[in-house]
């Protein structure tokens, strides 16, 4: 069954609501559909994304919120793309408005990091709850390493609005180094997405997409090392890449540290810095 959607007025009176029942300094981080409302990209959602900074806070929204009858939906109404967004909380009230609860990291993914807290605007203070407005940049970055379809629409929405794109790009690195995953590498097939069907071509594709296969092959290169192969041959014969191609790779990976080469031996020896 279709859940229905929600606008700006309902979200205001249930934020009006949640203030006289929240007990202490209470700083939510809005990033989801009902953003985009507030950024006027969006008439209507039917959910509210949140994220909050520790433990405290999280229980006493949740502790608020069922004061307003707010109820976990039934488990078969939580569908696939839900329940892989890893919410620390899921809440519904009888009209079917939802509060998507995340704890400092989203969608077990990104993180709700210092630069995007500092990106971050002042929507709606009431009592002691402060609600700040995500940059359209963050709210297009966690939406842009989901899989959800109604999240392209967003982020169409996002880009035809305007974007600090280089923004959008360096917190994706951020994000990677600071989890040691590789988030370019969703964040790039998202805007292959967006590209094939929506017709909007992003400026940072091709510097993703070149940082994404530098990466790449860095892991491909480790691995080899790991495995024992130690000279520009076998490690080019195990990653199945030209000798000429390896050792520039090798060069860069010397470059950022991580590898050490010993040069009194020939062929130069590889060994990974731990």
């Amino acid at each position: 069954m279709q859940r229905p959607s929600f606008d700006k007025e309902y979200l205001f009176k249930e934020l009006d609501k949640l203030s006289s029942k929240i007990l202490i300094p209470v700083n939510l981080f809005m990033i989801g559909g009902a953003a985009l409302i507030s950024y006027g990209l969006k008439e209507a959602t039917k959910d509210i994304d949140v994220v909050l900074q520790n433990p405290d806070e999280l229980n006493a929204l949740i502790n608020a919120l069922k004061k307003l009858e707010y109820r976990n939906p039934i488990p078969i109404e939580i569908t696939r793309p839900y329940r892989m967004m890893r919410t620390n909380e899921i809440l519904e009230n009888k009209g079917g408005f939802r509060w998507d609860i995340f704890d400092r990291q989203v969608c077990d993914a990104l993180t709700f990091s210092s630069e995007m807290k500092s990106r971050g605007t002042v929507f709606y203070t009431k009592g002691t709850l402060k609600i700040i407005l995500a940059s359209k940049e963050d709210i297009f970055l966690f939406k842009g390493v989901t899989e959800r379809e109604a999240d392209l629409e967003d982020m169409r929405l996002l880009a035809e609005s305007g974007l600090n794109w280089k923004v959008i790009e360096q917190e994706c690195r951020n994000q990677s180094v600071s989890s040691g995953r590789l988030w370019e590498n969703a964040l790039y097939e998202r805007l292959i997405d967006l590209k094939t069907k929506h017709k909007i071509e992003s400026p940072i594709e091709r510097s993703l997409k070149a940082t994404l296969e530098e990466k790449l092959i860095e892991i491909t290169l480790t691995e080899a090392i790991k495995k024992g192969n130690n000279t520009v041959k076998t490690i080019s014969q195990a990653a199945n890449q030209p000798e000429h191609f390896i050792r520039e790779s090798l060069k860069k990976m010397e470059k950022k540290g991580r590898i050490k080469v010993n040069k009194t031996s020939r062929p130069y020896k590889f060994t990974l810095n731990p």
